[in-house]
Protein backbone atom coordinates (compact mmCIF):
# COMPACT_ATOMS: atom_id res chain seq x y z
CA UNK A 1 0.00 0.00 0.00
CA UNK A 2 1.31 3.50 -0.99
CA UNK A 3 -1.10 6.39 -1.21
CA UNK A 4 -0.02 8.01 -4.55
CA UNK A 5 -1.26 12.08 -4.16
CA UNK A 6 -0.37 12.72 -0.73
CA UNK A 7 3.25 14.26 -0.49
CA UNK A 8 3.08 14.48 3.91
CA UNK A 9 1.07 12.34 5.98
CA UNK A 10 0.64 13.54 9.54
CA UNK A 11 -0.29 11.38 12.51
CA UNK A 12 -0.68 12.55 16.54
CA UNK A 13 0.82 10.24 19.06
CA UNK A 14 -0.57 9.71 22.21
CA UNK A 15 0.68 6.49 22.80
CA UNK A 16 3.31 4.12 20.92
CA UNK A 17 2.54 0.35 22.38
CA UNK A 18 5.61 -1.40 22.60
CA UNK A 19 6.33 -5.36 23.06
CA UNK A 20 2.85 -7.95 22.75
CA UNK A 21 0.63 -5.04 22.81
CA UNK A 22 -1.43 -3.71 19.58
CA UNK A 23 -4.06 -1.36 18.15
CA UNK A 24 -7.18 -2.78 18.05
CA UNK A 25 -10.53 -1.02 17.48
CA UNK A 26 -10.82 -0.47 21.38
CA UNK A 27 -7.15 1.67 21.25
CA UNK A 28 -7.95 5.62 22.16
CA UNK A 29 -7.61 8.22 19.64
CA UNK A 30 -3.20 8.13 18.79
CA UNK A 31 -2.51 5.33 19.41
CA UNK A 32 0.74 3.93 17.28
CA UNK A 33 1.95 0.63 17.02
CA UNK A 34 5.68 0.06 15.12
CA UNK A 35 7.47 -0.14 13.41
CA UNK A 36 6.22 -2.99 12.42
CA UNK A 37 8.38 -4.75 9.37
CA UNK A 38 7.08 -7.38 6.93
CA UNK A 39 7.88 -11.03 6.95
CA UNK A 40 11.26 -11.09 5.09
CA UNK A 41 12.14 -7.37 6.91
CA UNK A 42 11.94 -5.63 3.59
CA UNK A 43 9.45 -2.99 4.53
CA UNK A 44 8.22 -0.94 7.52
CA UNK A 45 5.07 0.23 8.77
CA UNK A 46 2.60 1.75 11.25
CA UNK A 47 -0.96 0.78 12.71
CA UNK A 48 -2.77 3.81 14.09
CA UNK A 49 -5.25 4.66 16.13
CA UNK A 50 -7.00 7.82 14.55
CA UNK A 51 -10.22 9.79 15.00
CA UNK A 52 -11.74 7.58 12.29
CA UNK A 53 -10.70 4.13 13.44
CA UNK A 54 -7.63 1.98 12.97
CA UNK A 55 -5.45 2.44 9.66
CA UNK A 56 -2.54 1.42 8.37
CA UNK A 57 0.40 3.96 7.25
CA UNK A 58 2.06 3.35 4.25
CA UNK A 59 4.60 0.64 4.18
CA UNK A 60 7.88 2.13 3.30
CA UNK A 61 10.61 -0.42 1.73
CA UNK A 62 13.28 -0.55 3.56
CA UNK A 63 15.91 0.59 1.02
CA UNK A 64 14.09 3.69 0.31
CA UNK A 65 14.29 5.72 3.53
CA UNK A 66 16.72 8.57 3.11
CA UNK A 67 16.85 9.64 6.56
CA UNK A 68 15.14 10.09 9.87
CA UNK A 69 15.11 13.00 12.24
CA UNK A 70 13.95 14.23 15.96
CA UNK A 71 12.94 17.52 16.16
CA UNK A 72 12.82 18.94 20.26
CA UNK A 73 9.79 21.30 20.44
CA UNK A 74 12.13 23.72 22.27
CA UNK A 75 14.27 24.20 18.90
CA UNK A 76 10.95 25.00 17.04
CA UNK A 77 10.41 27.76 19.27
CA UNK A 78 10.84 31.25 17.95
CA UNK A 79 11.81 34.10 20.21
CA UNK A 80 10.10 37.37 20.73
CA UNK A 81 11.71 41.02 19.29
CA UNK A 82 12.15 44.18 21.73
CA UNK A 83 13.25 46.98 20.30
CA UNK A 84 14.89 49.03 23.15
CA UNK A 85 14.91 53.34 22.03
CA UNK A 86 17.62 55.18 24.16
CA UNK A 87 19.39 58.87 23.37
CA UNK A 88 22.35 58.67 21.30
CA UNK A 89 25.05 59.63 23.81
CA UNK A 90 27.09 61.01 20.47
CA UNK A 91 25.05 63.37 19.86
CA UNK A 92 24.85 66.93 22.04
CA UNK A 93 26.07 64.81 25.26
CA UNK A 94 22.91 62.70 24.70
CA UNK A 95 20.82 65.17 25.64
CA UNK A 96 17.62 66.87 23.95
CA UNK A 97 18.08 69.91 21.54
CA UNK A 98 15.20 72.63 22.35
CA UNK A 99 13.19 73.01 19.54
CA UNK A 100 14.15 69.86 17.38
CA UNK A 101 10.98 67.34 16.54
CA UNK A 102 12.37 64.11 17.58
CA UNK A 103 10.44 61.94 15.22
CA UNK A 104 10.37 57.94 14.34
CA UNK A 105 9.05 56.03 11.57
CA UNK A 106 7.47 52.43 12.01
CA UNK A 107 7.66 50.57 8.67
CA UNK A 108 5.41 47.76 8.12
CA UNK A 109 5.69 45.41 5.54
CA UNK A 110 3.06 42.63 4.28
CA UNK A 111 0.43 44.51 6.44
CA UNK A 112 -2.60 43.78 4.82
CA UNK A 113 -1.26 41.90 1.62
CA UNK A 114 1.55 38.84 0.91
CA UNK A 115 3.35 41.43 -1.23
CA UNK A 116 6.35 43.96 -0.02
CA UNK A 117 4.81 46.25 -1.77
CA UNK A 118 2.07 46.38 0.54
CA UNK A 119 3.63 48.66 2.72
CA UNK A 120 2.00 50.99 6.21
CA UNK A 121 3.37 53.55 7.79
CA UNK A 122 3.27 54.92 11.32
CA UNK A 123 5.35 57.95 13.25
CA UNK A 124 5.64 59.06 16.51
CA UNK A 125 6.94 62.58 17.35
CA UNK A 126 7.38 65.20 20.52
CA UNK A 127 8.97 68.60 20.66
CA UNK A 128 12.26 69.28 23.09
CA UNK A 129 12.29 72.03 25.50
CA UNK A 130 15.26 73.63 27.51
CA UNK A 131 14.33 74.22 31.25
CA UNK A 132 17.89 74.14 32.21
CA UNK A 133 17.98 70.25 33.63
CA UNK A 134 19.05 67.98 31.21
CA UNK A 135 18.06 65.32 32.58
CA UNK A 136 14.43 66.87 32.70
CA UNK A 137 14.15 67.89 29.33
CA UNK A 138 15.31 64.72 28.02
CA UNK A 139 12.50 62.71 30.04
CA UNK A 140 9.88 64.80 29.29
CA UNK A 141 10.51 64.14 25.48
CA UNK A 142 11.06 60.54 25.65
CA UNK A 143 7.63 60.32 27.59
CA UNK A 144 5.73 62.41 25.14
CA UNK A 145 7.41 60.24 22.23
CA UNK A 146 6.36 57.31 23.84
CA UNK A 147 2.61 59.04 24.80
CA UNK A 148 2.39 59.90 21.09
CA UNK A 149 3.17 56.00 19.85
CA UNK A 150 0.68 54.44 21.91
CA UNK A 151 -1.79 57.50 20.21
CA UNK A 152 -1.16 56.43 16.54
CA UNK A 153 -1.27 52.89 17.00
CA UNK A 154 -4.53 52.79 19.26
CA UNK A 155 -6.72 52.66 16.60
CA UNK A 156 -5.29 49.80 14.79
CA UNK A 157 -7.33 46.13 15.24
CA UNK A 158 -4.09 44.29 16.18
CA UNK A 159 -1.46 45.35 18.17
CA UNK A 160 2.50 44.57 16.51
CA UNK A 161 3.97 45.68 20.08
CA UNK A 162 3.91 46.99 23.48
CA UNK A 163 5.30 49.98 24.63
CA UNK A 164 6.95 50.88 27.74
CA UNK A 165 8.22 53.68 29.24
CA UNK A 166 11.57 52.65 31.48
CA UNK A 167 13.73 54.69 33.80
CA UNK A 168 13.57 55.99 36.96
CA UNK A 169 10.82 56.37 40.04
CA UNK A 170 8.27 54.26 41.19
CA UNK A 171 7.06 51.64 38.78
CA UNK A 172 9.53 52.49 35.87
CA UNK A 173 12.17 49.78 36.54
CA UNK A 174 12.09 46.57 35.19
CA UNK A 175 10.22 46.02 32.17
CA UNK A 176 9.11 49.51 33.25
CA UNK A 177 5.51 51.38 32.61
CA UNK A 178 2.45 49.98 30.15
CA UNK A 179 1.88 52.76 27.91
CA UNK A 180 -1.47 53.42 25.95
CA UNK A 181 -3.41 55.79 24.36
CA UNK A 182 -4.85 56.89 27.84
CA UNK A 183 -1.34 57.35 29.44
CA UNK A 184 -0.77 61.18 30.54
CA UNK A 185 2.93 62.56 30.89
CA UNK A 186 2.55 62.74 34.75
CA UNK A 187 2.49 59.25 34.87
CA UNK A 188 6.10 58.60 33.10
CA UNK A 189 7.24 62.34 34.32
CA UNK A 190 7.13 64.28 37.23
CA UNK A 191 7.01 68.39 36.20
CA UNK A 192 8.69 69.69 39.22
CA UNK A 193 12.60 69.25 38.04
CA UNK A 194 13.60 69.38 41.68
CA UNK A 195 11.77 67.16 43.29
CA UNK A 196 13.66 64.69 45.41
CA UNK A 197 12.05 60.95 43.96
CA UNK A 198 10.75 62.15 40.54
CA UNK A 199 9.19 59.96 37.58
CA UNK A 200 12.29 59.82 34.73
CA UNK A 201 12.02 58.23 31.86
CA UNK A 202 15.15 57.16 30.23
CA UNK A 203 14.44 54.79 27.11
CA UNK A 204 11.42 53.48 25.21
CA UNK A 205 10.32 49.47 25.14
CA UNK A 206 8.69 47.94 22.37
CA UNK A 207 7.90 44.44 23.23
CA UNK A 208 6.26 42.21 20.44
CA UNK A 209 3.32 41.02 20.19
CA UNK A 210 2.09 37.59 19.27
CA UNK A 211 -0.74 37.94 16.43
CA UNK A 212 -4.00 36.82 16.01
CA UNK A 213 -4.26 33.26 14.41
CA UNK A 214 -6.96 31.28 13.04
CA UNK A 215 -7.02 27.10 12.15
CA UNK A 216 -5.95 26.99 8.88
CA UNK A 217 -6.74 30.27 7.49
CA UNK A 218 -4.77 32.77 9.30
CA UNK A 219 -1.45 31.86 9.48
CA UNK A 220 0.55 32.68 13.21
CA UNK A 221 3.00 35.69 11.74
CA UNK A 222 5.24 37.66 13.82
CA UNK A 223 5.05 41.90 12.85
CA UNK A 224 7.28 42.61 9.81
CA UNK A 225 8.82 46.36 10.66
CA UNK A 226 11.66 48.27 11.24
CA UNK A 227 12.37 51.45 13.04
CA UNK A 228 13.68 54.31 11.73
CA UNK A 229 14.74 57.70 13.08
CA UNK A 230 14.51 61.00 10.97
CA UNK A 231 17.82 63.06 11.97
CA UNK A 232 17.95 66.49 13.90
CA UNK A 233 19.81 69.47 13.17
CA UNK A 234 22.19 70.78 15.80
CA UNK A 235 23.48 74.18 14.73
CA UNK A 236 21.37 74.65 11.60
CA UNK A 237 24.22 72.43 9.32
CA UNK A 238 23.76 69.09 11.17
CA UNK A 239 21.77 66.36 10.73
CA UNK A 240 22.43 63.52 13.53
CA UNK A 241 21.21 59.99 14.07
CA UNK A 242 19.69 61.10 18.10
CA UNK A 243 18.74 57.96 18.66
CA UNK A 244 20.06 54.19 19.58
CA UNK A 245 17.83 51.89 18.21
CA UNK A 246 18.62 48.08 19.71
CA UNK A 247 16.74 44.84 19.02
CA UNK A 248 17.42 41.68 21.45
CA UNK A 249 15.62 38.62 21.06
CA UNK A 250 14.37 36.35 23.86
CA UNK A 251 15.78 33.58 25.53
CA UNK A 252 14.64 30.11 23.77
CA UNK A 253 14.46 28.47 27.30
CA UNK A 254 11.49 29.98 28.45
CA UNK A 255 8.42 28.98 26.11
CA UNK A 256 5.92 31.79 27.61
CA UNK A 257 8.74 34.09 25.97
CA UNK A 258 8.56 32.77 22.67
CA UNK A 259 5.98 31.55 20.17
CA UNK A 260 5.56 27.82 20.22
CA UNK A 261 4.98 25.76 17.52
CA UNK A 262 1.26 24.50 18.62
CA UNK A 263 -0.51 26.80 16.02
CA UNK A 264 1.88 25.60 13.46
CA UNK A 265 1.39 22.08 14.46
CA UNK A 266 -2.41 22.29 14.30
CA UNK A 267 -2.17 24.27 10.73
CA UNK A 268 -0.29 21.31 9.43
CA UNK A 269 -2.52 19.01 10.81
CA UNK A 270 -5.74 20.53 9.16
CA UNK A 271 -3.77 20.78 5.88
CA UNK A 272 -2.68 16.79 5.78
CA UNK A 273 -6.16 16.24 6.59
CA UNK A 274 -7.64 18.23 3.13
CA UNK A 275 -5.30 16.07 1.69
CA UNK A 276 -7.81 13.15 2.15
CA UNK A 277 -10.43 15.22 1.03
CA UNK A 278 -10.47 19.21 -0.02
CA UNK A 279 -13.65 20.25 1.95
CA UNK A 280 -12.07 19.59 4.87
CA UNK A 281 -10.43 22.64 4.11
CA UNK A 282 -13.11 24.91 3.00
CA UNK A 283 -12.26 24.60 -0.62
CA UNK A 284 -16.41 24.81 -1.21
CA UNK A 285 -16.97 27.35 1.42
CA UNK A 286 -19.59 28.40 2.49
CA UNK A 287 -20.54 24.63 1.80
CA UNK A 288 -17.97 22.64 3.46
CA UNK A 289 -17.98 21.53 7.01
CA UNK A 290 -15.73 22.40 9.57
CA UNK A 291 -13.79 19.04 11.39
CA UNK A 292 -12.16 20.76 14.56
CA UNK A 293 -13.76 17.78 16.50
CA UNK A 294 -11.81 15.10 14.27
CA UNK A 295 -8.91 16.90 14.63
CA UNK A 296 -6.32 16.16 17.84
CA UNK A 297 -3.43 19.02 18.05
CA UNK A 298 -4.06 21.50 20.95
CA UNK A 299 -2.58 24.27 19.58
CA UNK A 300 -1.71 25.61 23.17
CA UNK A 301 0.82 22.74 23.21
CA UNK A 302 4.52 22.44 21.86
CA UNK A 303 4.71 19.21 19.96
CA UNK A 304 8.19 17.20 19.49
CA UNK A 305 8.45 15.73 15.60
CA UNK A 306 10.27 12.77 13.91
CA UNK A 307 9.68 12.72 10.40
CA UNK A 308 10.61 9.62 8.09
CA UNK A 309 11.72 10.97 4.68
CA UNK A 310 11.31 8.17 2.28
CA UNK A 311 10.49 7.61 -1.66
CA UNK A 312 9.24 5.35 -4.07
CA UNK A 313 8.87 4.47 -7.47
CA UNK A 314 6.65 2.65 -10.61
CA UNK A 315 8.39 0.03 -12.39
CA UNK A 316 8.54 0.34 -16.00
CA UNK A 317 6.35 3.31 -17.22
CA UNK A 318 6.89 5.59 -14.21
CA UNK A 319 10.55 5.08 -12.78
CA UNK A 320 10.44 7.92 -11.54
CA UNK A 321 11.24 8.86 -7.78
CA UNK A 322 8.40 10.56 -5.44
CA UNK A 323 9.48 11.70 -2.05
CA UNK A 324 7.29 12.37 0.75
CA UNK A 325 7.59 12.16 4.80
CA UNK A 326 5.39 10.92 7.35
CA UNK A 327 5.49 13.30 9.98
CA UNK A 328 5.30 11.88 13.73
CA UNK A 329 4.27 14.16 16.28
CA UNK A 330 3.48 14.56 20.34
CA UNK A 331 2.66 16.86 23.01
CA UNK A 332 5.65 17.42 25.26
CA UNK A 333 3.45 16.71 27.88
CA UNK A 334 2.52 13.69 26.55
CA UNK A 335 5.34 11.35 27.79
CA UNK A 336 5.78 9.81 24.42
CA UNK A 337 9.43 9.08 23.57
CA UNK A 338 9.67 10.11 19.93
CA UNK A 339 13.51 10.52 20.14
CA UNK A 340 13.71 6.33 21.37
CA UNK A 341 10.87 6.36 18.74
CA UNK A 342 13.01 7.71 16.05
CA UNK A 343 16.33 5.53 16.86
CA UNK A 344 14.01 2.13 16.33
CA UNK A 345 12.43 3.58 12.98
CA UNK A 346 16.22 4.20 11.65
CA UNK A 347 17.31 0.87 12.90
CA UNK A 348 13.83 -1.36 10.75
CA UNK A 349 14.70 1.14 7.90
CA UNK A 350 18.55 0.05 7.75
CA UNK A 351 19.69 3.13 8.84
CA UNK A 352 23.20 3.49 10.60
CA UNK A 353 22.58 6.91 11.62
CA UNK A 354 19.43 9.33 12.18
CA UNK A 355 19.25 13.55 12.86
CA UNK A 356 18.86 14.74 16.21
CA UNK A 357 17.82 18.54 16.29
CA UNK A 358 17.46 19.34 20.13
CA UNK A 359 19.31 21.93 23.06
CA UNK A 360 18.97 24.34 20.41
CA UNK A 361 22.00 22.71 18.08
CA UNK A 362 21.96 19.47 15.77
CA UNK A 363 23.89 17.16 17.10
CA UNK A 364 23.12 14.52 14.10
CA UNK A 365 23.88 12.05 12.71
CA UNK A 366 23.33 10.04 15.17
CA UNK A 367 24.51 6.20 15.76
CA UNK A 368 21.65 4.04 15.92
CA UNK A 369 22.34 1.78 18.93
Amino acid sequence: MYSVNQVNQLYVINEVLTGKDHVTSASAAGTLEGPITGLNGDYIYFKYAGKGGVMATDRIKKCKVKWVSYTAASVMRKPMKAITITLNANVNSGNVVAGEDYILSFDFKNYFGMSDEDQYFKQAAARAFSSGNAAFDNSRMLANLAISLAKNMSREVDQPFTIHAVGTGTGMTGPGKVVTRFTKESDLHTSDPNALTPLRTTSIILFENEQPWELGRLKQTRPDFTVNQVPITISNIEYRDWANITVTLSSTSNAADCICNGKETADLEWFCMGERGDQYRGKDWPLSISTPANLMVDPSKEYNYVIIHFWDDIDNEGPQKSERDMTLVAATDSGVGLKALAASIAQAGGLDTYIVREGGVTDGPTPVE
